[in-house]
């Protein structure tokens, strides 16, 4: 799966992402909750967003720069599961949110009626 910005088409992941199987979903706080390059489905983890997230993927697997409003709330990083903060960097348009404070795993949620995607 790869996915685009659904309001200027910039590509926003690094390279094609491929499913992760939930039973392999890392719960350890500070740690990435997918590898590079996985992704899995919100609903299939532990999460209660209050927004519409519909992917979980690495941070590192995708281009987005954080919004410039500050909607980095937690203690030690940003865990933010109520607003989109990370935007696109083409438009700047809201597509995601960085989770990443000291009582969570690390990953962006993305809003799947931002992006488009398109499949390997």
């Amino acid at each position: 799966m790869e996915l685009y910005c659904k309001k200027c088409s910039k590509r926003l992941t690094k390279k094609p992402l491929s499913l992760l199987k939930s039973e392999n979903i890392n719960y350890t706080d500070e740690k990435d909750l997918v590898p590079e390059g996985k992704y899995v489905f919100a609903k299939d983890a532990e999460f209660n967003f209050g927004i519409p997230i519909t992917y979980l993927i690495n941070s590192k697997s995708i281009n987005l720069v954080e919004d410039d409003k500050g909607n980095f709330i937690g203690c030690c990083g940003p865990s933010e599961f109520d607003e989109l903060n990370m935007v696109c960097s083409g438009c700047k348009q809201p597509v995601g949110t960085i989770i990443a404070d000291c009582w969570t795993p690390i990953f962006i949620g993305i809003d799947a009626n931002k992006v488009s995607e398109s499949s390997e």
